[in-house]
């Protein structure tokens, strides 16, 4: 089975290379990375789509094309252009059935992809206190 041969070359080369590897039916890498990579202060490159989702602890976490990620993994040097950063005050509490996701949501509207795009959005202020990064 090409999926096995494939997954078994990964363990083999992780484990020589001492770089993480979670077999299939881990999780979904968005959760893996938050519950074991992500911290304050980390700078993590990932190639999936959720990468920034590890910024909701602190980190800077860039999702990258394929092509980078070989480049950061073969140990060469990685340039990203200084980003925007887009600061969004929160305030009082999320209520009812107010989710983080429908800020991230509603930002997402106003902003528009174009918006957001090479862009670091970092919220802030008291109302960040009440709510969580997953």
């Amino acid at each position: 089975d090409l999926n096995k041969e494939v997954f078994n070359f990964l363990a083999t080369a992780s484990a020589k290379y001492d770089i993480g590897f979670w077999k299939p039916g881990s999780g979904i890498i968005h959760q893996i990375v938050l519950e074991n990579y992500a911290y304050p202060g980390l700078l993590l490159i990932g190639t999936d789509s959720h990468t920034p989702n590890g910024g909701g602890l602190g980190g800077l976490c860039i999702g990258v094309g394929g092509a980078d990620a070989v480049d950061v993994m073969a140990n060469m040097p990685w340039e990203v252009k200084c980003p925007k950063v887009i600061g969004v005050r929160l305030t009082g509490k999320l209520s009812g059935w107010t989710a983080p996701k429908d800020v991230i949501l509603k930002l997402a509207g106003i902003l528009t992809v174009k918006g957001g795009t090479g862009a670091i959005i970092e919220y802030f202020g008291p109302g960040v206190e009440s709510i969580s990064c997953t």
